[in-house]
């Protein structure tokens, strides 16, 4: 059913004054004697339906919902056959994604082209994404149009927007010295924009990083919602997922997923939007590296950034997640940023041998998503043993000997110091009485 078809039922469906109601909506008279349902409703429970009951409600309710607010988008089930030209593009670590032509698809301002991009997900995605929805507002998210399913693999396919200018990784590879440091901060406006949206509706992300965040020229939007859990969900899968050095500490070590965690992956994309480079790009992404971001390893700060910005980007990877702010904070510190760079002080950027796409990665860098349970639970057991295993009193007497080493040094150059004052102050004499 097409949204002037909708528009014209909207106009046409006049609230009861009496009477019997739509037992559906509960506003609307119903069509007539033999139905107990508006011709609106009517209309929305003839749509073409995937038989999955979570993603139909889903659809079926955006589609009652605008009738109260024309704003709201409107989600809908397309058979598979409607698609040509699919084409596969990637895989990321919960999806496969196809590019295709929608036959009868949407014009929509979000579209560069007539393609659509399809990814292979389960319908929780698209429960998270309706969450979002629901609260009001879903810019700076990837946008959905509906879903679609195989007939051959009968997996289910979230259909959305082909976003022309690829995600993070490729924008800055190819564009880094070439966008300028306002241009920057606002597309960080547009990505803490789209995680406010996500903590708002009470959700937490819980994957966040720069292969997530998409662009449609120099418009950023978070996508990739596959594991993505409201933050109210005590279930809060044991399993633990992610690209290592995105990850906050404290879900190394043990703790569970909050809005905070997500505020730490936003703090290496701050980084990465710095240098143009990802995050510990030079490390071995193993169990090592989970003890030693445990122990505070961050990544270096190599280059100028424009006020303030450096402070915020540690604010938000600090190793207790209570001292982090929050996506609202970042929000507003961003935007007078923005004003500051547009019109005070514009901020060079410097090249150097420290910023700048790297053509290698560390062989050992690992930019998927992947389980992670098993390394964690390792570097756990490690880290603990090799905290138990040194003698406090070695540990003590080392550290003392080294102050006593340190303090004999300093008296030794000090020593030094006032005999080559004692020395010069000889000399001085020696050659005033020669005089």
């Amino acid at each position: 059913m097409s949204d002037d078809m909708i528009s014209r039922l909207i106009r046409i469906a006049i609230v009861s004054k009496g009477g019997i109601k739509c037992k559906e909506c509960k506003k609307r008279k119903i069509m007539d004697e033999n139905h107990e349902t508006c011709q609106l409703c009517y209309e929305i429970f003839r749509l073409n339906l995937s038989g999955n009951e979570v993603i139909d409600d889903i659809i079926r309710n955006t589609r009652v919902n605008f009738v109260t607010d024309s704003k709201c988008c409107i989600l809908e089930f397309v058979p598979y056959d409607q698609f040509k030209n699919i084409e596969f593009i990637a895989e990321g670590g919960f999806s496969k994604i196809y590019k295709a032509i929608w036959v009868d698809g949407p014009i929509s301002e979000y579209l560069t082209s007539s393609n659509n991009t399809i990814v292979r997900n389960n319908d929780y995605t698209f429960k998270v994404y309706y969450q979002i929805l629901s609260n009001g507002s879903s810019y700076n998210v990837i946008k959905y149009f509906g879903i679609t399913q195989d007939p051959i693999t009968k997996d289910m396919m979230i259909i959305m927007p082909y976003y022309s200018s690829g995600d993070l990784i490729h924008h800055l590879s190819n564009n880094f010295y070439n966008v300028s440091w306002i241009t920057k901060l606002v597309q960080l406006y547009h990505t803490i924009s789209g995680l406010l949206l996500i903590h708002r509706a009470k959700i937490i992300h819980r994957d966040l990083h720069s292969g997530n965040i998409l662009f449609d020229n120099y418009y950023a939007y978070i996508g990739d919602l596959g594991i993505s859990r409201s933050a109210t969900d005590l279930n809060n899968d044991n399993e633990k997922y992610g690209i290592i050095p995105y990850m906050a500490p404290e879900i190394f070590q043990g703790q569970k997923y909050t809005e905070a965690s997500d505020i730490y992956s936003f703090g290496m994309i701050m980084w990465e939007f710095m240098t143009g480079r990802r995050p510990l790009w030079d490390e071995i992404h193993d169990i090592e590296l989970i003890i030693k971001i445990c122990d505070g390893l961050r990544p270096p700060i190599v280059t100028n950034a424009p006020e303030g910005y450096i402070e915020l980007m540690k604010e938000c990877w600090h190793s207790d997640p209570e001292k982090r702010p929050t996506a609202d904070n970042i929000f507003w510190k961003i935007y007078k940023m923005c004003d500051n760079e547009r019109y005070r002080n514009q901020t060079k950027i410097i090249k150097s041998s420290n910023i700048g796409p790297v053509t290698i990665n560390n062989p050992g860098a690992i930019y998927k998503s992947r389980p992670l349970s098993c390394m964690i639970q390792s570097a756990i057991s490690l880290r603990s043993s090799r905290s138990l295993s040194i003698d406090p009193f070695y540990y003590y007497q080392k550290n003392t000997d080294k102050r006593k080493l340190e303090d004999d040094s300093v008296e030794e150059s000090n020593d030094n110091e006032q005999s080559i004052k004692r020395r010069k102050f000889i000399e001085n004499e020696n050659e005033n009485s020669g005089e």
